[in-house]
């Protein structure tokens, strides 16, 4: 009998050993496991002076609480779990840097727009109008809204100040990943049960991902911002999908809520 559970148990490792051989080939033929998992956001690199000219730091007291993304000169998108209780008085932004702690411009928050239906991970979004404008340059641009869904499989890059590991430390400079791909929705309730039609799936290979402090951060396709970092699961780079805000999702209340257009939108290129 013990030697019958020993052999079914063997079975079980070869078959995840398997499937998870499967999965890394499968990156490769993508062109998406160009990136050896490294102490970083989980498996990234770090970013140039202006390649993500849209990040920047949102702020609680002066420190780094979550990312947020630029999409013109007087609002901030970022995640409703980031802001929703606190007032905009305790809230600034860190535009036009890099390095979370230093560089580039800080503003202040005149009023926090959290999605009145936001609960748990649901409804994830949140904007931030800035007391002071913008000015835009290299290093401070918006980003484009994606204004129709992101095809399946396709490549996406993240970016955030998150931890480097479960329980880690947050990096100074700012991380970037090209490692995560659009994962359907059909496929994500396989693994997760119901899956929200606003939630974007994200998958990658255990050892990359978003962890603590990258929620609120841009997931970007071509230059088009289609996500909004939300929630991992279980701990920080496990090989399932993370949990994004769905932009075209919310088009119509981003453009009711600030001064982009949801005709305005961008399409999301093939």
């Amino acid at each position: 009998m013990k030697y019958r559970i020993f052999l079914a148990k063997l079975l079980i490792f070869f078959c995840l050993v398997a499937e998870t051989i499967q999965i890394d080939e499968e990156l490769v033929s993508t062109g998406l496991d160009d990136l050896t998992p490294e102490p970083r956001i989980l498996g990234g690199f770090t970013a140039a002076a202006d390649q993500f000219p849209y990040v920047v730091s949102v702020r609680v007291n002066g420190d780094h609480i979550c990312s947020g993304t630029i999409i013109s000169q007087k609002y901030i998108l970022t995640a409703a779990q980031c802001v929703y209780s606190l007032l905009p008085s305790f809230l600034s932004v860190r535009a036009g840097s890099v390095n979370r702690t230093s560089g580039g411009v800080v503003v202040g928050v005149a009023t926090v727009n959290v999605h009145p239906d936001f609960l748990d991970y649901n409804n994830d979004i949140a904007l931030l109008k800035i007391d002071t404008k913008l000015n835009y340059s290299n290093v401070i641009q918006p980003i484009p809204l994606a204004g129709v869904d992101v095809p399946d499989e396709a490549p996406v890059t993240i970016a955030g100040w998150g931890r480097v590991r479960e329980a880690g430390t947050k990096p100074e400079l700012l991380q970037y990943s090209r490692s995560l791909r659009t994962y359907s929705n059909e496929n994500c309730t396989r693994i997760f049960g119901k899956v929200a039609p606003s939630i974007l799936c994200l998958f990658k290979s255990y050892g990359y991902g978003i962890c603590g402090g990258d929620a609120g951060g841009p997931a970007v396709y071509r230059g088009i911002l289609v996500g909004i970092a939300s929630y991992h699961t279980s701990n920080c780079g496990v090989a399932v999908p993370d949990g994004f805000t769905k932009i075209s999702y919310y088009k119509d209340w981003i453009a009711e809520n600030s001064c982009i257009h949801s005709n305005g939108a961008a399409t999301v290129p093939n």
